[in-house]
C-alpha cells in the first residue's frame, strides 16, 4: 500500500476474508479498503491488477484485459506468475520485496503499453475459449438429471 500511495492512482484493496481492516489504520488517501468487491466491475475500471496470483483472479484480470503484478504466496500462484511474466502480460515479485520495488513494477505496468496490449490479447483468447466451452451446457445438463439415490449419474 505504501507503493500505491506514491502513485497518481486511486486504488482499492480487498481484504478477502484473511486480512483485518484494523491492521491498516494508516492509509494513503488514494487507497480504499473493502472487505470484498465484485471482480468483474472493479477490473473493468482498473489499469493494473495486483494479486497473489490465484487462478480465479488471474483469469478475471486477463478476461478484463488488465496487466498484472503477481506476488505469489504458495500453491499454483508461482506458476501463474511465471506464465504471466513469460507472456508479457505483467510482472512478478516475491511478496517480501520493499515498497520501492513494488512502486517500480507498478510504474512500468502503468507506463509501458506493451503490458496492457499483451493482457488484452490474452484476455481475448480467454474470453473466446470461455464462449466456446461446453462446460456451462454440461453443468446445466447435470443439474437437470434426476438424482440416482445420491450418487453421481451419467447422462
Amino acid at each position: 500500500m505504501e507503493a500505491l500511495g506514491r502513485l497518481p492512482v486511486r486504488a482499492i484493496v480487498t481484504l478477502g476474508g484473511s486480512l483485518v481492516r484494523s491492521d491498516f489504520a494508516s492509509l494513503p488517501s488514494n487507497i480504499a479498503i473493502l472487505d470484498s468487491a465484485p471482480h468483474a466491475q472493479v477490473m473493468a475500471e482498473a489499469a493494473v491488477v495486483v494479486t497473489h496470483g490465484g487462478h480465479g483472479t488471474v483469469m478475471k484480470a486477463l478476461a478484463a484485459g488488465r496487466p498484472l503484478l503477481v506476488m505469489p504466496h504458495g500453491r499454483d500462484q508461482a506458476d501463474n506468475a511465471a506464465r504471466i511474466a513469460c507472456h508479457g502480460a505483467g510482472l512478478t515479485l516475491p511478496p517480501s520485496v520493499p515498497a520501492d520495488d513494488i512502486h517500480a513494477a507498478l510504474s512500468r505496468l502503468l507506463n509501458e503499453p506493451s503490458f496492457t496490449a499483451t493482457a488484452r490479447d490474452l484476455g481475448g483468447k480467454v474470453r473466446e475459449e470461455a464462449a466456446q466451452s461446453p462446460l456451462v451446457g454440461l453443468l446445466e445438463s447435470m443439474a437437470s438429471t434426476p438424482s440416482c439415490s445420491g450418487k453421481l449419474c451419467a447422462a
